[in-house]
């Protein structure tokens, strides 16, 4: 009867939990949350492929008004941070759905809740009045 190396076997056993444990923090949890609320006047939504303008500083050259304030929310386990292009796509959907023309007065917040990275992003959807 031949005896296994006990040693080995631990070995093996250790790098793969160790491994599933490393594929779990790479990948790990992702939580979107985004609305808008009306400032007044509601429109109706844009269509979903319309064009919204963003302007992460100064305002645009056409007359318009505010009609909406947008949140997205963005939460990653594992230290894993959001950027503003992936708030992005989300601000723009909130805006359409809002009938807006653009995003201005962009405010991005970051927070750390243990391993949670936070993210969150409010902006200014507005409509124009005239055609830009």
């Amino acid at each position: 009867m031949t005896k296994r190396p006990v040693g080995r076997h631990r070995f093996a056993i250790g790098a793969h939990a160790a491994l599933w444990v490393l594929l779990g923090l790479a990948g790990g949890c992702a939580t979107t949350q985004s609305r808008h609320e009306f400032l007044a006047e509601r429109y109706p939504p844009r269509a979903a492929d319309a064009a919204v303008e963003v302007f992460r500083s100064g305002l645009p050259q056409v007359p318009f008004k505010r009609i909406a304030r947008l949140d997205v929310h963005l939460e990653k386990t594992g230290f894993v941070t959001s950027r503003f292009e992936d708030a992005l796509p989300e601000l723009k959907t909130q805006a359409r759905q809002a009938g807006a023309d653009a995003i201005i007065e962009i405010d991005e917040r970051r927070s750390q809740v243990l391993e949670t990275m936070v993210y969150h992003v409010t902006a200014t959807a507005v409509r124009y009045t005239s055609t830009p």
